[in-house]
Formats: C-alpha cells, sequence, structure tokens
C-alpha cells in the first residue's frame, strides 16, 4: 500500500485518476457500488410486485449511498487539512490562494470588455 498523501519535500501536482489511487478513498468507493447494486435490487423489487422487498432495499440503497458519499467527503477534507498543513494550496503550486476555475468573470464588468475584443 502507498501513503495517501505524499511527503512535502516531493512535487504534488493533481492527477486525473487520484481518488482511486488513494487507498483510504476504497471504502467510499465500496459503498457507493453496493448504493448501485441496491438500486438495481430495489427497481427489480418494485417490478415484480415485491413491495416489503422493495422498502428494505430502498432503505439499504440509502444507507449506502449516503455512507459512501459521507466516507468520500470526510477524506476529501481530512487530504485538504494535509494539504494546507503541508503547505499546498489550490490547484496550482506556488499560489497564496486557492484557484478556482468558473465562468464567474462572466458576471463582472470584463465581459464585455472580453466580448468587445472578439
Amino acid at each position: 500500500m502507498t501513503h495517501s498523501t505524499p511527503s512535502a519535500d516531493q512535487p504534488w501536482h493533481a492527477r486525473a485518476g487520484d481518488l482511486i489511487a488513494d487507498d483510504y478513498n476504497v471504502p467510499g468507493i465500496i459503498l457507493c457500488a453496493f448504493g448501485v447494486v441496491g438500486l438495481a435490487c430495489t427497481l427489480v423489487a418494485a417490478g415484480t410486485d415485491h413491495l416489503g422487498w422493495a422498502i428494505v432495499a430502498a432503505v439499504a440503497t440509502a444507507l449506502f449511498l449516503l455512507g459512501g458519499v459521507g466516507a468520500l467527503m470526510f477524506e476529501h477534507r481530512r487530504e485538504q487539512r494535509i494539504e494546507r498543513e503541508l503547505g499546498r494550496v489550490g490547484h496550482a503550486p506556488g499560489h497564496v490562494t486557492p484557484e478556482r476555475y468558473s465562468a464567474a468573470y462572466l458576471h463582472t464588468g470584463d465581459a464585455t470588455a472580453r466580448a468587445a475584443e472578439a
């Protein structure tokens, strides 16, 4: 097994697949997978008029999905805390604040200037 977070002296850049490669995310991923299987069981039970089993499967599905998403969110927050302690914030190492990528500039006066340039 590898460690979830590299040491402070290693260069760090977020890459595709980091979620899957992180060993601590496995319980959350497995719980979400059980939730998807539970959803299939719920639909089959409801479709075959087994109302009692459909209710049981729906409750199990909800518990698995909520537990899986909760576990993934908990791990994500833990990783953020560790990265902040190591001085790595955002997606671009070296920035003082996290870099947020969005269309927020469209709501400012810059949108008219950018449209005029085009």
